[in-house]
């Protein structure tokens, strides 16, 4: 079964990463475990996590230290933190220093599987907005076409417009016309340009595999 995404629980005791190490892989998740600030920090540079739970007091460097060094390798990155000790002040210092939520222990499995979803949906919807603004900043290659109508203007137009959206799209148009040059120029400038670009001749299959 596939995995609903990546977590890295980070907790100076053995008991609770156990803890959290089952639910959350019960739960469909990939889960890897740091006992420290300093192993945190490591682990995420090697690879970013979907969602980092990490407890606010731990030995050495602390949670909300670790968190600020989490913030300044990914921006975007999903911490939730946890705490013994969720007080109004501590709950303000961890949102300020960026933070996406606090759990107060004793917690509910309920409650860390909901803020992790959550938390995994908002890193996906950021991944796709990124995808989509370096898609729509690239430009439509226009090297292999020669044209001179405002029609063919247009549509290169049109191209450039259609690239960036998750949608399909259908070209028509007489042999020779530059058909698959136009699908390769969409390909290129979208958000799957680092994804083969596969063709398909129809004429080849028969018709009852269509």
């Amino acid at each position: 079964m596939p995995k609903k995404g990546t977590v890295l629980v980070v907790d100076d005791e053995e008991i609770m990463r156990d803890v959290l190490e089952a639910l959350l892989t019960e739960a469909g998740y990939k889960v890897d475990l740091a006992k420290s600030g300093e192993e945190a920090i490591e682990a995420y540079t090697r690879k970013p996590y979907d969602v980092v739970l990490m407890d606010v007091s731990m030995p050495g460097m602390g949670g909300l230290a670790a968190l600020e060094e989490i913030i300044k390798i990914d921006p975007d990155s999903i911490v939730l933190m946890i705490t013994a000790y969720a007080t109004f002040d501590t709950a303000v210092s961890a949102w300020e220093k960026g933070a996406a939520g606090v759990i107060r222990k004793p917690f509910q499995n309920e409650q860390v599987l909901a803020m992790v979803k959550r938390g995994i949906t908002k890193r996906r919807q950021e991944e796709e907005r990124k995808s989509l603004r370096e898609a729509m900043s690239r430009s439509v290659n226009r090297e292999n076409f020669i044209w001179r109508s405002a029609v063919m203007e247009n549509i290169m137009r049109l191209v450039e417009r259609v690239a960036p959206v998750r949608s399909t799209v259908l070209i028509t148009g007489e042999s020779g016309t530059g058909k698959e040059l136009l699908a390769k120029a969409i390909h290129q400038a979208s958000p799957r340009a680092d994804k083969p670009f596969v063709v398909v001749n129809c004429s080849n299959i028969p018709s009852e595999l269509l």
